[in-house]
């Protein structure tokens, strides 16, 4: 069974907003055993719709397309697949009564029959979509299926999850196979480094599971392992050995997770497990630790609070950093952020408390700091450390990957704090 994604919009194309759907319409194939063969991107436009179409379904069995089932004129797709497969647009009763139902949770008033949402291509079934506005499609075309949702990332994620299993694919013989990409997290070393240098032979190794991938993300790269099991045992053997591969490489002392957990979640997760009280004193990053951590549901558990210090009054007044240390030293230095992250966590009663301050450019740097400095504060236990760190980038790069050494150091206390 192949299967593929038509992304309709030029919105994408034109760099206005990133393609969520693509990731999650692969992974959501991958708990149901199944992958995702092809994608095309296409432009809100009548022949570049027809060419995708025609193109996926002469090599896929079941074809979703996302995007364009809005109300304004470039919302093309239901005309364009109509035109495509050579039907007309009709009202429909179904169509109708799911949008009208749409408009009523969102406690909105709904224009009526005429709307756009109330026409089908036809022969097509209306879906229901219970995040959003606009009903999905769905019909057969040949021995094939064709799907349609929504482009915004949690109206197609929805339509996945309500309809995709029990509409479409209980018409097609499931392979008796396992599917599950094992995901191994790394930190503070290249991609480069781990293949070509620190452990030569991995590569080799793990590819005798299953097709190896390898992608780099802040500071960080996740190796991943797509295994294909004919049987629950077959696959946590794959598992297991696969652990034991990684476990005795040299890059071993650099995982910081078995699976794929984001790393704030993870950090929330490790923190609450052992009620350890945490916060930040933040400069550099401007609150962006913070930020990250509070988009975790239930970090209120254990985040206790931070403070946003940009200023050096702040750092002096709420922070008690000694204006001698400001001084002698300067906001971005190593005793700042030591006496930074001692402030916050005397001042929040904290068992762990981390700090930043750096320097995020363009503008600011010198010789002796230049523009990628940030020194990091870790209390814990009483007692501080401080890491120097320097990386490359702009501005908005800069202040994520200070967050990210942050979120590492932070992370790395947690795991000894039992």
């Amino acid at each position: 069974m192949k299967i593929g994604l038509l992304i309709i919009g030029n919105e994408i194309l034109e760099g206005k907003i990133n393609d969520a759907n693509t990731r999650q319409l692969a992974q959501f194939l991958i708990k149901e055993n199944l992958d995702l063969s092809m994608t095309m991107t296409v432009k809100d436009q009548e022949k570049m719709i027809h060419q995708g179409l025609s193109t996926l379904f002469n090599q896929c069995d079941i074809v979703l397309t996302s995007g364009g089932l809005g109300p304004t004129k470039d919302d093309l797709t239901k005309e364009t697949i109509a035109t495509w497969l050579g039907r007309k647009v009709q009202y429909s009763d179904q169509a109708f009564a799911i949008a009208t139902k749409n408009y009523q949770r969102f406690n909105r008033p709904f224009a009526g029959k005429d709307h756009g949402y109330c026409f089908l291509p036809e022969g097509f079934e209306a879906l229901e979509n219970t995040t959003g506005f606009a009903p999905g499609l769905l019909a057969k075309h040949g021995e094939k299926f064709l799907i349609s949702g929504p482009g915004v990332p949690r109206e197609f994620k929805s339509l996945l999850d309500d309809h995709f299993v029990s509409k479409v694919l209980t018409h097609f013989s499931r392979p008796q196979q396992l599917v599950e990409l094992y995901t191994v997290r790394t930190m503070r070393i290249p991609e480069e480094k781990i293949f070509g240098e620190v452990d030569k032979t991995l590569w080799d190794k793990l590819s005798e599971f299953g097709n190896v991938s390898s992608l780099p993300t802040i500071m960080g790269v996740d190796i991943g392992v797509k295994l294909i099991a004919g049987s629950s045992q077959e696959l946590e053997e794959s598992k297991q050995a696969l652990k034991k591969i990684f476990q005795s490489s040299p890059i071993f002392p650099n995982i910081w997770q078995f699976g794929s957990t984001p790393l704030e979640d993870f950090i929330v997760m490790k923190a609450n497990a052992k009620k350890v009280k945490y916060g930040f004193a933040e400069s550099c990053t401007g609150g962006l630790c913070s930020h990250r951590i509070t988009s975790v549901s239930g970090s209120s558990q254990s985040f206790f609070g931070s403070v946003v210090c940009y200023d050096e009054s702040v750092k002096e007044n709420t922070l008690g950093v000694k204006k001698e240390t400001l001084a002698k030293f300067g906001a971005v230095s190593a005793e700042t952020a030591e006496e930074m992250a001692n402030g916050v966590a005397k001042n929040l009663n904290l068992d762990v408390a981390i700090s930043i301050t750096g320097l995020a450019g363009p503008n600011g740097g010198t010789p002796e700091k230049p523009v990628g400095t940030a020194f990091i504060g870790v209390y814990a236990l009483g007692k501080t450390q401080v890491h120097h760190v320097h990386f490359p980038g702009d501005r908005e790069q800069l202040k994520m990957r200070f967050s990210q050494a942050a979120l590492y150091h932070l992370l790395e206390e947690m795991e000894k704090n039992a």
